[in-house]
């Protein structure tokens, strides 16, 4: 009986064309994003984050400007961990491996810096920390599409 049943779900898998959900793989958007005060770019190529996650960084906190410094697309399967490296200096670690979570860990110079748990859902999780006495950076990790 039990191979009559794991043999209708194999084939129900494949006839489907889904792998089962604990092998889904997950798109997310990574962004460094860098907050200051100064009108210019930080760096070439940085140009200014979009107006939601602008509202979000304002809400909470004070910089005049919020710049993407970089940013990826990244593809994490359902029981799985990748690591994303944002720059020399930063990277970020998603990690699906608990069932119904997803836990965000941030890095700068290979050594943790902050870590966070939220629900797998769509939120969005933005962890960083002080750059400098006048800049700080975050890392943005989303699950809609950043505007352009």
């Amino acid at each position: 009986m039990r191979r009559t049943i794991l043999g209708a779900l194999f084939v129900a898998f494949i006839l489907n064309g889904t792998p089962p959900s604990e092998h889904q793989s997950n798109t997310f958007y990574v962004q460094l994003v860098r907050g200051d005060n100064e009108d210019a770019p930080p760096e070439p190529g940085s140009r200014p984050v979009g107006i939601k996650i602008a509202r979000h960084l304002r809400a909470a906190l004070n910089w005049k400007n919020y710049w993407e410094v970089n940013s990826r697309q990244v593809a994490v399967c359902s029981g799985n961990t990748t690591h994303v490296c944002l720059s020399k200096q930063r990277a970020v670690e998603i990690d699906l491996t608990s069932r119904n979570r997803r836990k965000v860990t941030a890095f700068e110079n290979g050594r943790v810096v902050q870590r966070t748990w939220r629900p797998v859902g769509e939120g969005m999780t933005v962890i960083g920390g002080e750059r400098d006495r006048e800049s700080a950076w975050f890392i943005v990790v989303r699950r809609d599409r950043p505007a352009d």
